[in-house]
């Protein structure tokens, strides 16, 4: 979404006559995008009404139009403090620091934009890529309702609202929104892989994989939608489908640790141990604060015989979350073969009493909702 600056139209109250002029010759100077005589006139207008906020917030637009973005944010501030009623200088201000990505600086000056102009939905835009931004997608979406209720079929906030409403895992809302975007037609390869992740978070995962399949057809070079239909495949165990598209990931960027890592965990699972070993590795290089990748690195390394390397890997994945009963059996079951019982045998302990544990909570659980 493309943030501008925009000017604010002159006070009607008389100011200094040569100062109005010199705006005059400013605002001349604009129209023939002549930045630089711009700056110039509204700086010699500036020293002579110093009170006057205008033409502040004018320069800054200016300054922004020449690259000059602190100086802008200056001249924005200076306007505000000048006319603390000036919504122009706010909304501006606001606007500046959502473009250079300072989300959180941004969203005081756009709410008090919006107190002066409630109606000022180019604040109400900026106030919610703001909020997004910082990762506070539930404000975001609030504001992002409130433009939808006034352009019901705006595609940008549209979008807008998908993407928030996926950070926070609303897929039933995000569904219905998806499925007014896919409606006004032209949509991409995103849009339908996002729709597959809605409707995989809703646990129809085979209609995600249609949704996926369109997308790739879309946008057929996105390694992330290519990588998407692979998950989607290995995870309703079409292993041959997902190796396919995983290869395809691969051929076109083998540096792609999550295809690695997905391709190599299918290989463990069919029992292709030594086809798994080197995916594994390099998904472990880019994940190694991973128990999954770690884990399986362990169990690969294990099924080809490297007993040492195989248990220092399961050792580190149980570094990283102690909580996994799995790991404590394939730990300890690796130990014992490696002549460490007793330590083998505190391992297995662990995942006995973990195991139990578990069960003990998923019984009650079910006892409480059957």
């Amino acid at each position: 979404m493309m943030l501008v600056c925009h000017p604010v139209s002159q006070a009607l109250i008389a100011q200094d006559p040569k100062a109005e002029r010199l705006v005059a010759e400013a605002r001349a100077a604009e129209a023939l995008q002549d930045w630089a005589a711009a700056e110039g006139l509204y700086r010699k207008a500036i020293e002579l009404a110093p009170a006057w906020a205008e033409p502040l917030v004018n320069l800054g637009v200016v300054y922004n139009r020449e690259g000059k973005t602190e100086d802008a944010i200056r001249a924005f501030k200076r306007a505000s403090i000048v006319k603390p009623q000036l919504a122009g200088a706010f909304f501006n201000l606001g606007l500046t620091l959502v473009r250079t990505g300072t989300y959180s600086e941004a969203i005081t000056p756009l709410r008090r934009a919006l107190e002066i102009e409630p109606a000022n939905e180019g604040a109400r835009r900026a106030l919610a890529l703001a909020l997004i931004g910082t990762e506070r997608f539930r404000e975001a979406s609030r504001q992002i309702a409130m433009l939808l209720a006034n352009s019901p079929r705006d595609p940008a906030l549209l979008e807008m609202a998908i993407g928030s409403l996926l950070h926070q895992r609303r897929y039933q809302e995000a569904g219905t929104v998806l499925k007014r975007r896919l409606d006004l037609g032209s949509a991409t390869g995103q849009l339908w892989a996002q729709y597959g992740d809605v409707l995989d978070g809703l646990s129809r995962t085979s209609e995600a994989v249609e949704a996926y399949k369109r997308a790739v057809e879309l946008a057929p070079d996105s390694p992330d939608t290519r990588y998407g239909l692979g998950y989607l495949y290995w995870k309703l165990y079409r292993y041959d489908e997902a190796e396919s598209e995983l290869i395809e990931v691969l051929r076109r960027n083998d540096r792609d640790a999550r295809a690695a890592f997905t391709l190599g965990d299918l290989y463990l699972t069919k029992g292709e141990a030594v086809r798994a070993l080197p995916l594994l590795k390099k998904a472990a290089t880019a994940y190694a604060g991973e128990f999954d990748t770690r884990f399986a690195l362990g169990r690969a390394l294990l099924l080809t015989g490297d007993s040492k390397g195989g248990i220092a890997e399961l050792r580190a994945a149980l570094e990283i979350d102690n909580s996994i009963a799995d790991g404590h059996f394939q730990l300890g079951r690796a130990l014992m073969q490696a002549g460490e019982k007793e330590e083998g045998k505190k391992e297995l302990d662990r995942a006995r009493d973990q195991h139990n544990v578990k069960r003990a909570s998923e019984a009650e659980r079910f006892k409480k909702n059957p």
